[in-house]
């Protein structure tokens, strides 16, 4: 079943647009070195080049520190794409474990899992996130990453549990265990690959939350600290110059609505395909 929505997914031509985006911007992220034009912390003229409009030198103008924003902006996809993609890896793989092992373990396990799974998501994750930047002070991306990641797992748990439930109920989970097959080896072999299309949903939704809420901590300055670029303090940059240095706010603005935009885009096509409902456009 899962081969069949794989098939499904890969003749949408809107999944494959949507896909093709988030490739370009990673592969962006990871060449930044080599394709932004200049250092993205130089200032070279700070007096000529302050808040420079865009032109052919620099595409995306300069910022009040006469920074490049272009290369900010390549360079920020760095920082952001990264955390997000480390949180959203982070995220689904305690989602997986905990709601699998909840599914397959049942009794206390399922019981614990459950319960904790009801209390934290009863909490508001962007203030549970800021609360505690706020308590230990500015972190490192690294430890971005375990925060934002550590705090996403719950609808990912919920999922898989309910899937793998379900599926330990069909034909052939009861012929692979009259066959001999442990437990784990038909976890290992059948469970977890029949649930990797709805895993995937939630890893794109995952990446889609993630990168606005790195981008908003990061523009209340809890998140990525400069001179480190991040797309959210590039737009701190220019929040006090919306109407005399629109670039600063436009460009960075339409990288992140891409990349969301595009996850969302995705998680929604996977889903008509997982419903068997997906066509060819």
């Amino acid at each position: 079943m899962a081969g069949h929505t794989w098939r499904r997914l890969l003749a949408d031509r809107t999944a494959r647009a949507a896909a093709g985006v988030l490739g370009a911007a990673a592969l962006a992220a990871v060449l930044a070195p080599w394709i932004a034009g200049y250092d993205p912390t130089a200032q070279p003229d700070p007096v000529a080049l302050r808040l420079a409009a865009p032109s052919w030198q620099h595409p995306f103008g300069t910022d009040p520190f006469s920074r490049d924003v272009c290369s900010r902006v390549l360079h920020g996809a760095r920082i952001s794409l990264g955390v997000a993609a480390g949180a959203m890896l982070l995220s689904v793989t305690l989602g997986t474990t905990l709601g699998a092992l909840a599914a397959v373990l049942g009794g206390w396990v399922d019981g614990v899992v459950s319960a904790l799974v009801d209390v934290l998501i009863a909490m508001p994750r962007l203030l549970v996130v800021i609360a505690l930047v706020a308590t230990f002070g500015a972190l490192s991306p690294w430890w971005l990453v375990v925060l934002i990641g550590g705090s996403g797992w719950l609808t990912t748990a919920r999922i898989v549990r309910a899937e793998v439930r379900d599926h330990q109920q069909r034909e052939y989970v009861t012929a692979a265990r009259a066959l001999g097959a442990s437990r784990w080896r038909i976890v290992w072999r059948h469970l977890l690959p029949a649930v990797a299309p709805q895993v995937a949903v939630a890893a794109a939704l995952a990446l889609a939350a993630v990168i606005p809420l790195e981008a908003a901590l990061s523009f209340v300055g809890l998140g990525i600290q400069p001179p480190l670029p991040s797309w959210g303090n590039i737009l701190l940059d220019g929040s006090d110059y919306l109407t005399t240095a629109w670039w600063l706010v436009v460009f960075p603005m339409a990288a992140i609505t891409l990349t969301v935009g595009s996850a969302l885009v995705l998680a929604d096509r996977l889903r008509v395909a997982i419903a068997g409902e997906g066509r060819p456009s």
